[in-house]
């Protein structure tokens, strides 16, 4: 998998470094979510930087000292969102994700949604989303 993200990252000339560990990354979902629901404009930001954080930086996203970087960084309360999630405020919002996904079929991470409905799951080669992208613009409106 991670030799197909390295191959289409040096094609597209985008940094990425392969993780030395996958990391639980169930406190920075927990840190996503109150971020997204509390503190939308900073989302995008964290969005991005724990991507960046994870397969550029190698740093380890199960850590609290570094998500409270990370969301300070992006512009939000650091201390409420990290207060949040240790107590476990976040639990349900996270639970109410995962479903919403499930509803959407999403069964993995990346998915894609494309025209709103096509879900294509999994990494998969720039081909089949070329693909895709294709037909939709060739259908009939």
């Amino acid at each position: 998998m991670y030799a197909r993200i390295e191959a289409e990252c040096e094609q597209a000339g985008l940094p990425f470094r392969r993780p030395a560990r996958v990391p639980n990354t169930r406190r920075a979902l927990h840190t996503a979510e109150w971020v997204r629901r509390n503190q939308p404009e900073a989302f995008d930001t964290l969005d991005r930087s724990l991507f960046e954080t994870h397969f550029v930086d190698n740093r380890p996203l199960d850590d609290p000292d570094v998500l409270d970087e990370l969301v300070a960084a992006a512009g939000a309360d650091a201390f409420a969102a990290r207060e949040a999630v240790e107590s476990g405020a976040m639990q349900p919002a996270l639970v109410e994700s995962m479903e919403a996904a499930m509803d959407a079929q999403v069964t993995g991470t990346p998915a894609w949604q494309l025209d709103g409905r096509l879900l294509i799951p999994g990494v998969q080669a720039r081909g089949l989303f070329e693909f895709w992208v294709r037909r939709l613009r060739e259908r009939p409106e």
